[in-house]
């Protein structure tokens, strides 16, 4: 390390040896000479950071190239603003993303008692009545210091009741920081949600996988979650201090969803059946989505008449009209993708043939509501086809196919070495994106150890992830094997100036 910082300080003194001559022919080189070296001396530091476990890969790799974090962050915000200290803790209690959580959170006031909590990522809402306070959500693990604080800035009546609207991780796991100051809330979910808990228990590893969360924070048992006190099948109709709450179950991102009405003062907590973008209704990381059902909730959302919209993510609505058209608007669109995906099946098509032939008509292709932000309308139609079908892809030597490795392996020798499929997949960065990747996956699989592969694998997928088309959910799936290879890339470095 100490050799670390002399290099460092040598770097800093010949930056400015540099500057002093920068205008002579001895300068110039001297100062590319000295930009190299900078960049060598900091590309050490953050392989040492990663090898020490001090630097996540990720966040390397958004140190190593900003853009990145800007395209992440353009959608898993959800709508609202952005912690990446948070989206990487949801299970967890993590200080830092506590003390974030708190930084950015900021309450907006409505009319009738009516909050919208805005939480980096999500929502809470919170209602006042005369027997106490109704809450819908509570937001990611360390989101309930943050969502406390929240509450207690507008109210301190007590809490009476929270809502969960469905079990995600970002809405029903901020209990703890209620409980533990005190407050001793009546919790009411669809029944479903029992059902969601265990299996976040039983497949804890795979949900940290599939999640991009860290093992050690996932729930061990029931006792690390606030369950509900009180659960319901279909439709539940509430009284709490003279106010009607209605809730009303509907499939649709999850199978224990839930939408929250309150007809006397025409508020809609709409939950995450609307999200201000084409919803998470195709997510290839994540169980099935209902989009059927999910139609229904809409088209009977917008027959309420709501003059206050409150999600679970993004701005809130204050318009009947309006409101009204964005619940017609998607469920019109699910409703074209739905349709385009059965009608493939009924016709004998492949699954491919089919989600790749998905678009929608031009009265809705250019609505900002249903911008491919999070997922696709190709997403979609796979989440569709997923449902009605099975497993294989229709191709006969993927039913019992050979192990990836071995065709990886067989493809490589076909086009005479790594070197040669490295240089395809290169010659295709600019013009072929996805043919590329499909070059670097087979590269990857073949020989993960190989240098040139790993940088390949963030070369080719960096530029895949700064491509417009690509949505956070594949840009999420792209960054984690980026992050694989960057740690391979950290894990062989030999810099000797970490030396003692």
């Amino acid at each position: 390390m100490k050799r670390l910082l002399c290099s460092l300080l040598l770097v800093v003194l010949g930056m400015f040896a540099g500057l002093l001559i920068s205008d002579t022919e001895q300068g110039q080189y001297k100062a590319k000479e000295i930009n190299q070296l900078w960049s060598d001396t900091k590309s050490a530091v953050i392989d040492h950071s990663i090898t020490t476990g001090k630097v996540d890969a990720r966040i390397a790799l958004f140190i190593e190239n900003p853009a990145l974090r800007k395209r992440i962050d353009k959608g898993g915000s959800f709508g609202g603003e952005m912690s990446i200290s948070a989206a990487q803790n949801m299970f967890g209690r993590d200080p830092t993303a506590i003390k974030d959580l708190q930084a950015k959170t900021y309450v907006e006031a409505y009319a009738d008692g009516a909050w919208l909590i805005r939480m980096p990522i999500v929502n809470a809402v919170l209602f006042d009545t005369d027997e106490g306070l109704v809450l819908v959500d509570t937001g990611m693990t360390p989101a309930g210091p943050a969502l406390l604080d929240a509450i207690r800035s507008v109210s301190d009546k007590p809490i009476h009741t929270i809502i969960y609207t469905h079990g995600h991780v970002d809405h029903a796991y901020g209990t703890w920081a209620l409980l533990d100051a005190g407050e001793n809330p009546q919790i009411i979910a669809q029944e479903n949600i029992l059902q969601r808990f265990d299996r976040y228990i039983e497949l804890r590893q795979s949900m940290a996988k599939y999640n991009s969360q860290k093992a050690e924070q996932m729930p061990q048992s029931l006792d690390d979650i606030a369950l509900p006190t009180q659960i319901f099948n279909d439709r539940l109709e509430l009284t709490i201090g003279n106010e009607r709450f209605i809730l009303q179950h509907h499939k649709g991102e999850t199978d224990d969803q839930l939408y929250v009405w309150l007809p006397d003062r025409k508020i809609i907590a709409t939950a995450d059946y609307y999200q201000g973008f084409m919803p998470n209704a195709g997510n290839g990381k994540r169980v099935q989505r209902h989009v059927k059902e999910w139609i229904v909730a809409l088209r009977e959302m917008a027959e309420l008449g709501a003059e206050l919209m409150l999600p679970a993510h993004g701005e809130a609505l204050t318009d009947t009209n309006t409101i009204q058209r964005e619940f017609i608007l998607l469920a019109d669109a699910f409703e074209s993708i739905r349709t385009q995906a059965i009608d493939g099946l009924n016709q004998g098509l492949r699954k491919d043939q089919i989600f790749q032939s998905i678009t929608l008509p031009d009265e809705l292709a250019h609505e900002h509501t249903l911008r491919e932000q999070y997922v696709s309308y190709e997403d979609v139609s796979k989440m569709v086809l997923k449902r009605y079908t099975g497993w294989w892809n229709d191709l006969p030597s993927q039913w019992t196919p050979a192990p990836l490795e071995k065709q990886a392996t067989a493809i490589v020798d076909a086009v005479g070495g790594i070197e040669k499929l490295i240089t395809m997949s290169r010659s295709l960065k600019h013009s072929d994106i996805q043919l590329a990747c499909h070059f670097t996956d087979w590269a990857w699989l073949a020989d993960p150890s190989h240098p040139d592969v790993q940088q390949l694998v963030i070369d080719i997928y960096t530029a895949r992830i700064l491509d417009s088309k690509s949505n956070t959910q594949e840009i999420l799936a792209y960054i984690d094997l980026m992050a694989d290879a960057r740690a391979r890339q950290a894990a062989h470095s030999s810099e000797p100036m970490f030396t003692q």
